[in-house]
């Protein structure tokens, strides 16, 4: 089977996601499936001939969590915390913490991503998960080089788990 490609960026980190729309669960019965880059979100439909995809097999999810532990800091409308990261995508993250966050809250979130660099800084997340010491947030706005400053280090970090991740890139 040949390496799928985003077709923005060129890179082979890449992972199916859900179909969307009754358009793509038609484009599925032609071995036409949707796949997501996991560097630049570029969203693309691949032609796979003689391969089926069941639902059974879909993860929400568009985007590959990596296991992470350094710093984070947030702060909110009228709250503030601080917290250690345990998992990290290009469209969010879990955190640990101590402070009280609850579902809908929208919080500017800081990610130390480096002891030597400054935070990674994300404008606007959206908490969808909360509670047992932990809280998960989906990221909704930033600048466009604190993305890239999280794009490198996903990409490292992408690269660094290997055959791993061609297993996940690669659809059998």
């Amino acid at each position: 089977m040949a390496d799928i490609k985003c077709p923005n960026c060129a890179r082979d980190f890449v992972r199916r996601v859900p179909r969307a729309g009754l358009p793509e669960a038609l484009w599925s019965l032609f071995y036409v499936y949707p796949f997501k880059c996991q560097l630049c979100a570029e969203r693309f439909r691949f032609f796979q001939w003689g391969v089926r995809h069941t639902g059974a097999e879909e993860d929400r999810r568009e985007y590959d969590r990596m296991e992470a532990n350094f710093p984070v800091k947030f702060r909110g409308e009228d709250i503030a915390g601080e917290g250690v990261l345990l998992k990290v995508s290009m469209g969010g993250c879990k955190f640990k913490t101590s402070t009280d966050l609850r579902l809908g809250m929208i919080l500017q979130i800081g990610l130390q991503v480096s002891a030597d660099l400054a935070p990674v800084v994300v404008d606007a997340a959206v908490v969808r998960s909360a509670g047992s010491g932990s809280a998960g947030v989906e990221f909704l706005r930033w600048q466009e080089s604190q993305r890239e400053r999280l794009q490198l280090f996903v990409r490292g970090t992408l690269i660094g788990r290997g055959p791993q991740t061609n297993a996940m890139r690669k659809v059998s």
